[in-house]
């Protein structure tokens, strides 16, 4: 997975914010409680991979799906709509990418506007 640059992130949450007629600095306020939602929600996706619970998996990756593509986060919401759809194949490698985006999105700082 490429390095995420804050600058990216933050031009694709100023779409997201237009699009929902919002300021970006709405959208920052948010952005901290989404993405340690998601963070929990993958965990939840990994120990349901591993027990092939396909309900879970199927309805966790749809929620991160969405919320992720609500806020401009695209790459989150592409690797949770892979995992949705391969729900049945196991998708662990693409589940640990989603993981570790989270961690990245974490270290980014999207809430300052500094």
């Amino acid at each position: 997975m490429a390095d995420l640059l804050r600058e990216d992130i933050l031009k694709a949450m100023h779409v997201a914010a237009e699009r929902m007629g919002l300021d970006l600095e709405d959208l920052q306020e948010m952005i901290g409680d989404v993405i340690e939602d998601c963070t929990t929600k993958s965990k939840t996706l990994q120990e349901a991979i591993a027990t092939s619970d396909i309900a879970t998996i199927k309805a966790i990756a749809h929620d991160i799906k969405g919320s992720t593509a609500n806020y401009g986060l695209d790459e989150a919401s592409s690797l949770a709509k892979s995992i949705e759809g391969e729900c049945e194949n196991q998708p662990t490698d693409t589940a640990a990418k989603l993981a570790d985006y989270f961690v990245q999105l974490s270290s980014l700082d999207l809430e300052s506007t500094r």
